[in-house]
């Protein structure tokens, strides 16, 4: 992507504001995320025998100028810029193009800054997830009021996402309950007291007691509210169009609350 000039998040932080000097010359954004499949030759079969796998990092490079009025002001852009961009942790990149989704990053290597007088031109390569994230996190909630109960919902996502699932026990105890989603079946033998919770987190693949603490959609979870000796089974992915749920559940509750959130990923 050949701009003029285009304005970059990073961390919170815009480029425009961090490195006044710095002037973004191109955006470069691999396709998809590293093929990481294995092909292994059969004998007696032709061709060979693949072995799918998910993706990998894919890799972001963005080539900047950085102008000074002098050689100090040159210097000085050339060290702020190195503040900006190494984190030195995953960050969320935002690139004006498209504002409502953020990259995961994480500075790739150890970039060589070109001077000449009071022009620098740096080339930062950046490792990201494979996919982009929506901003905006998405939230379908449900209310299972027969035992046991099921429904199903569309979602416009075109690749799979990990959901947190937040069931509530209403009207009384639940003392164990099995989840389906899309024929990923989740038994838990614990108990939820009438009006509190448990938190499902199929980002982290653990189960939590009380309400989801994962506000970024991180898989972040407290260790101290973990209950994964009560859990058996498989957590539930969403698909692309049409997601099926069912739940069934022990004790006095009357109903059990069932709230989906979940980061849309996109290409």
């Amino acid at each position: 992507m050949s701009t003029t000039n285009v304005a970059l998040t990073l961390n919170g932080t815009t480029l425009a504001a961090a490195v006044p000097e710095a002037l973004v010359v191109s955006v470069r954004r691999g396709l998809v995320g590293k093929r990481r499949h294995s092909r292994v030759e059969i004998p007696g079969r032709a061709g060979a025998w693949t072995f799918a796998e998910e993706p990998g990092d894919r890799t972001i490079e963005i080539d900047l100028d950085l102008l000074g009025i002098d050689f100090e002001a040159r210097r000085e852009a050339v060290r702020e810029l190195a503040y900006w961009c190494d984190i030195g942790a995953p960050a969320k990149l935002v690139i004006e193009d498209e504002p409502d989704r953020f990259h995961l990053v994480l500075l790739d290597d150890a970039p060589d800054v070109n001077e000449w007088l009071l022009r620098g031109a740096v080339a930062l390569r950046f490792t990201a997830d494979p996919y982009a994230y929506l901003t905006a996190a998405t939230v379908r909630n449900f209310t299972a009021t027969t035992n046991p109960d099921n429904e199903s919902f569309s979602i416009p996502d075109r690749v799979s996402a990990d959901p947190v699932v937040v069931l509530g026990a209403v009207g009384g105890n639940v003392t164990a309950f099995t989840l389906t989603v899309n024929g990923y079946v989740l038994s838990w033998a614990g108990s939820i007291s009438a009006g509190t919770s448990l938190t499902i987190s199929s980002i982290s693949d653990t189960v939590s007691v009380g309400p989801s603490g994962d506000v970024e959609l991180t898989g972040a979870f407290n260790v101290n509210d973990l209950d994964m000796a009560d859990v058996s089974g498989e957590f539930p992915i969403l698909l692309e169009g049409s997601n099926a749920w069912a739940l069934s559940w022990t004790g006095s509750a009357t109903s059990v609350s069932l709230s989906f959130t979940w980061r849309e990923r996109t290409r």
